[in-house]
């Protein structure tokens, strides 16, 4: 069995790496469910409510927000810029916002069982 803590610590990595990648969407989502922000606002938002454990670059988010407004979860208005082309800024639509909630229900909340977090161990796992 393999106790060297720096093979430990790859592991963890990585796992939070797959972590991560998976609910960035989950995490975009979140949010603009009740505003309507700019990708560089995005980012910030996104940052600060992950304790900067996220920070997606702009090139990943573009790509995920025309997914999703492909998919008909996002909307977007555009806004004069400052000083060159028209800004986007992105919302939840109707259909994102419950499946967001949906999401939400279904998986989010698991985490709040009990049964993660050991009693014998001061609330921790």
């Amino acid at each position: 069995m393999n106790t060297d803590e720096s093979y430990k610590n790859k592991l963890l990595n990585d796992w939070e790496l797959i972590f991560r990648q998976g609910l960035l969407t989950f995490w975009v989502f979140v949010a603009i469910r009740d505003t309507e922000l700019s990708v560089g606002q995005i980012i910030g938002k996104v940052s600060e409510m992950t304790n900067s454990t996220y920070n997606p670059s702009e090139q990943t988010l573009y790509r995920l927000l025309r997914k999703q407004y492909s998919l008909e979860l996002v909307d977007y208005r555009e806004v004069a810029g400052n000083s060159g082309p028209n800004k986007k800024l992105y919302t939840l639509s109707a259909l994102g916002t419950n499946l967001l909630a949906d999401f939400t229900e279904r998986n989010i909340r698991l985490f709040q069982q009990s049964i993660i977090f050991k009693s014998n161990n001061g609330g921790k796992l």
